[in-house]
């Protein structure tokens, strides 16, 4: 064993912030927006257990809630017609 602290580094939390950002991006097939927005959703819970992206992890999963919720306003949109 090594006394080496490792550091992680926060892949995961810059992961969840992209895939909100596309999320928000594919509104317009609400199907690919949720997806995206859940998969954000989660890769920025992971991030967010993790002590040194706990900030950047909830701000992807903002950005991913958002991109989930324009995915569902443009689909009731369609639906109401």
């Amino acid at each position: 064993m090594s006394n080496m602290q490792t550091t992680d580094k926060p892949t995961l939390a810059y992961a969840s912030l992209a895939l909100g950002i596309i999320a928000i991006a594919a509104f317009l097939v609400p199907i690919a927006a949720w997806i995206l927005g859940a998969a954000g959703l989660v890769t920025g819970f992971l991030a967010y257990r993790k002590p040194g992206m706990a900030k950047l992890a909830q701000i992807g999963m903002t950005v991913s809630f958002v991109g989930i919720l324009a995915g569902v306003y443009y689909f009731s949109t369609i639906i109401a017609g």
